[in-house]
């Protein structure tokens, strides 16, 4: 290493401070947090989203009612409808010993869809042989190299 080298690494290890202590990494990286005032500022952009969107989806997401002269056309979905995605969840209330207890169990919701799902079979059916796994070579033609053709200078 030479002198030069040695000066590089040693300036890059001061520009690497080493943590000291146990407490957490301080995250004020621009002063003390206002949080009264980055309340304001969260609900005035959360404002002006929901009102770009009242305006550019004809529907009011606050009393979630559509608007007059919209053009888009709203009507209203029944939960049986709906996805599985979409729905609201309701976790019931159990009382009691059990409800004690964390025991994690299926939902009854999904208890029907896992006893549907199809079995896979553990062997080949009727005799067939695997699928033999492909090669990257299996996507390209090889070139060969002629012998009479002499090696190019570095091979």
């Amino acid at each position: 290493m030479t002198s030069l080298d040695q000066g590089t690494s040693m300036s890059n290890e001061k520009n690497f401070p080493v943590a000291h202590g146990k407490g957490r990494a301080r995250r004020r990286l621009f002063g003390p947090v206002d949080h009264e005032l980055l309340q304001v500022e969260y609900q005035n952009a959360l404002n002006r989203e929901l009102e770009d969107a009242r305006y550019r989806w004809g529907f009011d997401f606050l009393t979630e009612t559509p608007l007059e002269g919209s053009d888009f056309i709203w009507e209203g979905v029944s939960g049986s409808k709906l996805p599985l995605l979409y729905r609201p969840s309701k976790i019931p209330q159990e009382t009691g010993l059990n409800s004690k207890k964390n025991i994690p169990r299926t939902p009854e919701r999904y208890i029907s869809l896992t006893l549907a799902l199809e079995q896979t079979p553990e062997k080949n059916q009727a005799g067939k042989t695997k699928r033999k796994q492909s090669s990257i070579t299996d996507f390209y033609k090889s070139k060969r190299r002629m012998v009479a053709t002499p090696r190019k200078s570095g091979q």
